[in-house]
């Protein structure tokens, strides 16, 4: 009877397969469970893979490397039609990353090297920085795709009192003073939801609660416990009536950004005025506030000025001047953080409260990709010189890729690709470790991420 360890060469075990492919058991056991190869059985019922099972693993590891998900793939497989130019734009992406991080990964070991031999020496933390800056963060996709498909659309517990449904986060206001929020996956742009993106709400709450841990220093924010990877707890804040947006960079593509008021021939803006000459993406010559009113659902943010907050009575002259500085301060904060990880902060927003003493906090979230534009900073004088647009490190993949095909702001919008959905998908995950640092563990494929939530709001029942 033969063993795994006495295989004919002709047929393979999976730990003997999974070395020769380069990728996990698990793996294997995930394209199996999804119907992407059948390995056969040996008499004693030892899987095995054979050379059309190999050949058919080639076939999923190459359509992998563009990007695709495996759900595609599968189609694919079974004699679906590709669009061949949108895959090779894919892969032409997914190379464009992997040459950026080894041109900066050079780059940092040509400095230490010339730092040693100038200094004889490199400190303990020289080193580490080192490791840090030259070691390629490569992410598990196969780990990934087991969980694909936990997508947490809404959290919606009837018992739970003060229930609010924002674009993104589902709200339950509790009589001790305490506000749940609930990060789902739905992706908002243009005043509208989009679709909804495995991952993004645990990403963004990740971030989002490595930021406020970053910048408690300068302004105290609302958090007060983390009880599920997708939710927290904070204070119950009266959020002021304006929206906070300080922007670095001539950027955007709302109809409230400077650069889409700048092309419209605008230099009057937010009661700032512009210079003629400035490029698309440039830097300003300093980060300029641009605040807007709180628009309730449906309806569009207004710019304001700061004249036009003032005589509206929405803020008192103290507040807005102790807005302001926060709001510059923190900015500052975010970009130097986000340079130390080979980012730009290119614009942020942020929201502001005061709790029952008063006191002004930060509330929602700061600095997620999804209330900040991040840029590649190591291609980034490249691609302007070129006038190019910088790679985007945030939801403006999809956000332009919508903008490229319909007027998002009265139009219905087409169905977006699961390609580009998974695409950004692994970016998310990807800004979650370049911008933080750590590692990003998805949830694991069971139970559904939707009753793991509903369980956790369950502990706040009756309470």
């Amino acid at each position: 009877m033969e063993t795994p360890n006495r295989m004919s060469e002709r047929f393979l075990s999976p730990n003997q397969t999974a070395r020769r492919l380069g990728v996990g058991v698990r793996a294997l056991r995930l394209y199996e469970r999804k119907g992407l190869v059948s390995p056969g059985r040996t008499p004693a019922g030892w899987r095995v893979y054979g050379p059309d099972e190999i050949a058919r693993l080639h076939q999923v590891l190459t359509l992998k490397s563009l990007g695709l998900s495996l759900a595609r793939i599968t189609q694919l497989l079974d004699g679906r039609v590709a669009d061949l130019p949108a895959l090779l734009a894919l892969q032409e992406d997914v190379l464009t990353v992997r040459i950026n991080d080894l041109q900066r990964a050079r780059t940092s070991v040509r400095a230490a090297r010339v730092k040693v031999l100038r200094e004889t020496g490199l400190s303990l933390d020289d080193l580490i920085d080192l490791v840090r800056e030259t070691t390629m963060s490569t992410i598990d996709e196969a780990r990934l795709s087991a969980s694909a498909h936990q997508v947490l659309r809404d959290a919606i517990d009837p018992a739970l009192p003060g229930l609010y449904r924002g674009k993104v986060r589902d709200n339950y206001d509790l009589p001790d003073g305490r506000r749940i929020l609930v990060t789902s996956d739905r992706l908002s742009a243009f005043d509208r939801v989009l679709c909804c993106i495995p991952f993004k709400g645990q990403v963004l709450n990740g971030i989002a609660r490595w930021a406020f841990e970053q910048t408690a220093d300068l302004c105290p924010n609302h958090v007060l416990d983390y009880p599920d990877p997708n939710i927290v707890v904070g204070r119950r804040l009266d959020i002021l009536p304006v929206e906070i947006v300080v922007r670095g960079y001539l950027a955007g593509t709302t109809s409230t950004s400077i650069l889409t008021m700048y092309r419209a021939g605008r230099r009057e803006m937010y009661g700032q005025r512009l210079p003629d000459g400035l490029s698309d993406n440039q830097a300003l010559e300093a980060p300029m506030i641009t605040p807007t009113s709180k628009a309730a659902d449906g309806a569009h943010d207004e710019p304001l000025t700061e004249a036009e907050i003032l005589a509206r009575g929405l803020l008192s002259e103290a507040q807005w001047r102790q807005v302001s500085q926060t709001a510059l301060a923190l900015f500052a904060r975010g970009q130097a953080l986000a340079a130390e990880r080979g980012l730009i902060l290119a614009d942020t927003k942020y929201e502001f409260g005061l709790d029952a003493e008063g006191t002004l906090r930060l509330a929602d979230e700061i600095h997620t990709p999804d209330s900040s534009r991040y840029w590649r900073a190591e291609t980034y004088a490249r691609r302007l010189a070129a006038g190019e647009a910088p790679e985007s490190f945030d939801k403006d993949v999809i956000r332009a890729w919508v903008a490229a095909r319909c007027d998002p702001y009265t139009e219905d919008v087409p169905e977006i690709p699961p390609e580009l959905i998974w695409k950004t998908a692994l970016t998310y995950v990807e800004a979650h470790e370049r911008i933080t640092g750590r590692a990003f563990e998805p949830p694991r494929p069971a139970p559904p991420v939707h009753d793991r939530v509903l369980a956790a709001l369950g502990g706040f029942h009756a309470r």
